[in-house]
């Protein structure tokens, strides 16, 4: 997964086998460092939905995002601050971060009194702790552990009871104003109002740069410890605050120092929808120069959003109004786009997805997902291809083909070079390699055999309204037009059967099927030996029947398939009875699977 640490061009640290960036960060910092990080807040704001904190930005909560700023400083403990949808907060700690070493601790706010109040509540949790205390809202998910690093090395190195991170921006609304001396040292912070701020300059927009504070601090453990019990064992309610725990700061000569961030955008918070807006914006854009530099081809980086979880190789290409979301990865040569969604999906060197939707699907080499298909938790083999159509829960072999408007639904099966063409639907089968059923079809809980072709108009009966039953076509089957399967039923290798036919009884190998009337069927053994000798059914049909056949030379020429003296007679026609008969159906969408 991309961090912050990985974005930043500044950093000179990249992962490798054996780097230990965290054991470094131990080695060089002389005191022990705790972090806190305040995710209490009822976000009024944001509207309803999700705790802020666990809106996502890039495809992971901003939770998320400073806990892997602040991971990187290694802090010995890490206590994140709960409140509001606090079983919310909680439930993602434990599925994203319980393995982390050390996992974070939790500490409540029992009601929104403030940020000095939520940091009260943390230093709780800290009762011995006697080294830096670095304090973040959890709402910052552009932070860099960068830009912490500088902040606690410069609060150490001065010796300050606190320091605060600012940065320039040119509107200060929902930001403390930091007011500096004459000789540049911290004075006042502003509290945040929600008014425009913004006035004349030559910063952005006509706006001029003004100085807020990030709402990022590093606190001398034992001064800000005794700050809280100052005030609160003299009755100052108000000492719940920070503006209060600054003001006992000033009184008491203890230096504040300040921490300028390099990139103003590492401050960049998120209270509501346009602020949530800005900072999915400015990730995405350093995503996306990091892809860029790495060698892959962006077309259009401003409508191109790929999740920090994806893994994209050099030489992919990512087309205009393109996604690629979750745990996705693309290979190199692999096209993806445009107006795509590919989401926790693996796409193969030299594949394509254009205008369609992918997830939870893995793509071969070179296979092909054309305009305006739905592939959902599916497997598409090397040089498959999708065209219009829709996959869920299915799996492609190499060079098979769907669509144009097909449907293939769950747990179906094609095999290499298998077919699933216009107007089919399918479910709950297998083709054979080679087998093809090429429009206008239903086929449900059937086993085609290789080499098979179902004729259009075709359908298979496979519900009686209480239970459903397979039908097993075997290889080299020519089903004509407009058949009826009525399951369950076999139909031997090397079968054909006539226009319109009605099949409810199975078909021994190399029979002709024909039904007169409705009910009526009739076989006729050995026809395909006698009418199609040399073909791949007559050969089917012979070897199933224990006799040896050869298929047509290469000059087209048949070579004849030993047969058993005498032809066979043909069996009497079927008479059916109609009693206690119950019709069966083809498979409907709201019948169980």
């Amino acid at each position: 997964m991309i961090s912050q640490k990985i974005l930043d061009s500044k950093s000179e640290w990249r992962s490798g086998p054996g780097g230990d960036p965290e054991g470094r960060a131990r080695e060089e910092r002389d005191r022990e460092l705790a972090a806190v990080v305040l995710a209490a807040g009822n976000g009024e704001r944001m509207g309803p939905g999700p705790q802020k904190v666990l809106r996502e930005v890039g495809g992971r909560a901003m939770l998320g995002h400073v806990l892997d700023a602040v991971a990187e400083l290694a802090p010995r403990h890490t206590v994140v601050v709960t409140g509001h949808q606090r079983a919310d907060v909680e439930a993602y700690l434990a599925a994203h971060f319980a393995d982390a070493g050390p996992a974070p601790e939790t500490a409540v706010q029992e009601h929104q009194g403030g940020y000095g109040h939520a940091l009260l509540a943390a230093v709780h949790r800290l009762p011995d702790f006697t080294g830096t205390i670095l304090v973040s809202c959890g709402d910052a998910p552009l932070l860099t552990g960068d830009t912490l690093a500088r902040l606690v090395a410069e609060h150490e190195k001065a010796g300050n009871a606190m320091t605060l991170l600012s940065g320039h921006l040119p509107d200060s609304v929902g930001y403390s104003l930091v007011l500096r001396s004459e000789v540049g040292e911290y004075e006042a912070l502003l509290p945040p109002d929600r008014g425009d701020r913004r006035g004349p300059g030559d910063g952005p927009a006509g706006g001029r740069l003004r100085e807020v504070g990030a709402g990022v601090y590093a606190f001398d453990a034992t001064a800000l410890r005794a700050a809280f019990d100052d005030l609160l064992a003299g009755g100052h309610t108000t000492g719940e605050y920070l503006a209060t725990v600054l003001d006992h700061f000033a009184a008491h000569d203890l230096r504040v120092g300040i921490t300028v961030a390099e990139d103003p955008d590492d401050i960049l918070g998120a209270n509501d929808q346009i602020q949530l807006a800005r900072v999915r914006a400015v990730l995405r854009d350093r995503i996306n120069r990091w892809w860029l530099a790495a060698g892959v081809d962006i077309a259009d980086p401003g409508t191109a959003w790929i999740d920090v979880g994806a893994r994209l190789a050099a030489g992919a290409i990512v087309l205009p109004n393109t996604r690629v979301l979750g745990s996705s990865s693309v290979a190199s040569g692999a096209v993806i786009g445009p107006d795509t969604e590919v989401r926790d999906s693996a796409v193969g060197e030299g594949a394509l997805v254009e205008r369609s939707t992918v997830s939870a699907s893995d793509l071969g080499a070179g296979a092909r997902v054309r305009a305006y298909s739905t592939v959902s938790t599916s497997e598409i083999g090397a040089g498959a291809e999708v065209t219009s159509s829709v996959l869920d829960q299915a799996a492609l072999g190499p060079s098979a083909q769907v669509g144009p408007y097909a449907y293939v639904r769950p747990d179906t099966r094609l095999d290499k070079g298998a077919k699933v063409g216009t107007f089919v639907e399918i479910k709950n089968s297998t083709l054979g390699a080679g087998a093809k059923v090429p429009h206008l079809s239903y086929i449900g809980d059937a086993d085609i055999g290789e080499g098979s072709n179902i004729g259009g108009l075709s359908g298979f009966a496979n519900y009686d309204g209480r239970k459903k039953y397979r039908s097993v076509v075997g290889r080299n089957v020519r089903i004509g037009g407009q058949n009826g399967l009525i399951a369950p039923v076999t139909i031997g290798d090397g079968v054909y059967s006539g226009a319109r036919a009605l099949i409810a009884e199975d078909v021994p190998p190399g029979a002709l099927v024909i039904s007169e009337g409705s009910l009526k069927q009739r076989n006729i053994p050995g026809w395909v030996q006698k009418n199609r000798p040399g073909s791949a059914s007559a050969v089917a049909a012979a070897m199933a029947q224990g006799e040896t056949g050869e298929p047509e030379t290469a000059d087209g020429a048949r070579q004849r398939v030993p047969r058993t003296t005498g032809a066979p007679e043909p069996t009497a026609g079927y008479e059916p009875s109609t009693a206690g008969y119950e019709p069966s159906t083809t498979d409907d969408e709201r019948s169980p699977s």
